[in-house]
């Protein structure tokens, strides 16, 4: 017997929240009664690879839509992810939205590629008019999509919008400038592969807090003003350099991401810090070796770096960071040099905390020759390590080695995403570190806890860590000490 049918109706919707599409989906072919639920339900998922058929997917779109009309529903969340072959599946889904949209969508989320061979087909679907006055959209994605052909023409009725992504679609800069001043509550803006846009210039936006630009063609300028905005992520897969900008009076900015993929090996990257004077956390990443690179910023606390620039053509001018973290493709003992020399510029250069992320070799051929160099190691708070290799604990014993030579740290973790990386607490490599943290204090006055470490908010971008271990230094109590003395016990 179907239990779950007996229920009362008002009970299945919270059920069905929970359950994925594709279970949906399944559950709606169980039985009539399933099929009628589940198209009730107020969270629509037309995702054709979720069914066996194109002819299953219409007909339950079809189907979907007349109960949602015939019960004058409003749709919580519609996503609609289809390709298009024939004119009588065009035909159903022109419809099947027109009417959906009529009766309300809060959050829509829409990605139609027409693979019509037919000669009055057009080469992209164009949404319906209609869209343009759904009064209650919150959120809105399009991708891959033609923007309504009364869009400019009539009044967009988007007061209520928070979120708008648009993806590979075509617009130009007035579309951007009439979009911000059409959703007075905008909040959150992604523009992503966009062809024909060429400047991103926003003014006077009051609730706008976070921005996300991804291009892959010329792109000339950013041109923003809004106080309350947070977050700023520009994605370069062009690779020519940063468009000008001007972000200046946005006071609130203080988290910026720059990611960006070259095609040229040798760049000169300008200071672009010098665009945002109020940013504490940046992300920066460069695909190329870059002959220079310049960071100069008062307000910065935390870096995370992924670059192949050496560290001996980057010029950092941020006396008030905190926190560094370095994603590296290979690294050497030479660069640890490079790094231990970095950490003298203490006027331009003070951390606290250090994170490494690095592709390492399996023997650091000149690791003597770097212990022959006879400067003190430099004291942290926090250093932590990405294990990236899969190799025997030898590798990882030299990087710790090099590591703890160029740092004294107060605490220290070791992460991999490797399962097989042993960090066991009577591995080799927990061992050796566990000994060369010892020996950098005082015998008798420190002791080595290990802990399983919390998560890293700096490594969150990183992949997936499947085993962390933390190494703790604590100092030893005075009478602790006389009594393990007066014991006769030996401190460890």
């Amino acid at each position: 017997m179907d239990l779950i049918s007996q229920l009362p109706e008002s009970i299945v919707p919270r059920i069905l929240y929970y359950c994925p599409p594709a279970e949906l989906v399944r559950m709606s072919v169980a039985s009539k009664t399933w099929f009628r639920l589940t198209a009730s339900f107020p969270h629509l998922d037309f995702t054709i690879r979720n069914f066996r058929s194109r002819e299953s997917f219409f007909k339950y779109v079809e189907y979907t839509t007349s109960r949602f009309c015939n019960q004058n529903l409003t749709a919580h969340r519609l996503r609609l992810i289809t390709t298009l072959r024939e004119p009588a599946e065009l035909y159903t889904v022109d419809r099947c939205l027109e009417l959906l949209l009529q009766n309300g969508v809060y959050d829509l989320v829409i990605n139609v590629v027409n693979l019509s061979e037919s000669p009055s087909a057009s080469a992209r679907y164009r949404l319906p008019n209609i869209l343009l006055s759904v009064s209650a959209l919150s959120a809105l994605t399009i991708n891959g999509c033609d923007l309504p052909s009364s869009f400019m023409l009539h009044a967009v009725m988007f007061k209520c919008l928070g979120l708008l992504c648009l993806i590979n679609v075509s617009i130009d800069d007035e579309v951007i400038s009439y979009l911000t001043t059409s959703c007075p509550f905008l909040r959150v803006f992604q523009v992503e592969a966009c062809h024909g846009l060429k400047r991103f210039c926003v003014y006077g936006h009051q609730h706008l807090r976070s921005v996300s630009i991804q291009y892959n063609t010329p792109f000339e300028r950013i041109d923003i003003e809004a106080p309350n905005l947070h977050h700023l992520l520009i994605k370069d897969d062009y690779g020519r350099g940063p468009p000008q900008m001007n972000l200046a009076s946005c006071e609130k900015l203080k988290n910026v991401s720059y990611y960006e993929n070259s095609l040229s090996n040798v760049y000169i990257f300008t200071d672009i810090l010098s665009n945002f004077p109020f940013v504490e956390n940046l992300n920066l990443s460069t695909s190329y070796k870059c002959n220079k690179l310049k960071l100069s910023s008062h307000s910065l606390r935390t870096l995370v770096l992924y670059s192949q620039c050496d560290l001996e053509k980057v010029e950092f001018n941020t006396p008030n960071l905190v926190s560094f973290c370095y994603s590296v493709m290979f690294i050497d003992t030479l660069w640890f040099q490079k790094l231990r020399q970095l950490f003298n510029k203490k006027n331009v250069f003070n951390v606290s905390k250090l994170y490494i992320r690095a592709i390492y070799s399996k023997e650091f051929r000149e690791l003597e020759k770097l212990k022959a160099i006879k400067l003190p190691p430099y004291e942290l708070e926090l250093v932590e390590l990405k294990l990236e290799t899969q190799e025997e604990s030898l590798a990882h014993i030299a990087f710790v080695d090099a590591v703890l030579w160029c740092c004294r740290p107060r605490s220290l973790t070791l992460r991999s995403c490797y399962p097989y990386t042993a960090l066991g607490e009577h591995s080799d490599v927990v061992k050796f570190t566990y000994k060369k943290l010892l020996e950098q204090e005082d015998q008798g006055r420190t002791n080595i806890k290990i802990v399983s470490p919390s998560f890293s908010s700096l490594l969150m971008y990183l992949p997936y860590e499947t085993k962390a271990i933390s190494f703790i230094k604590e100092e030893v109590l005075q009478e602790e000490t006389d009594s393990r003395r007066y014991a006769g016990l030996e401190i460890v």
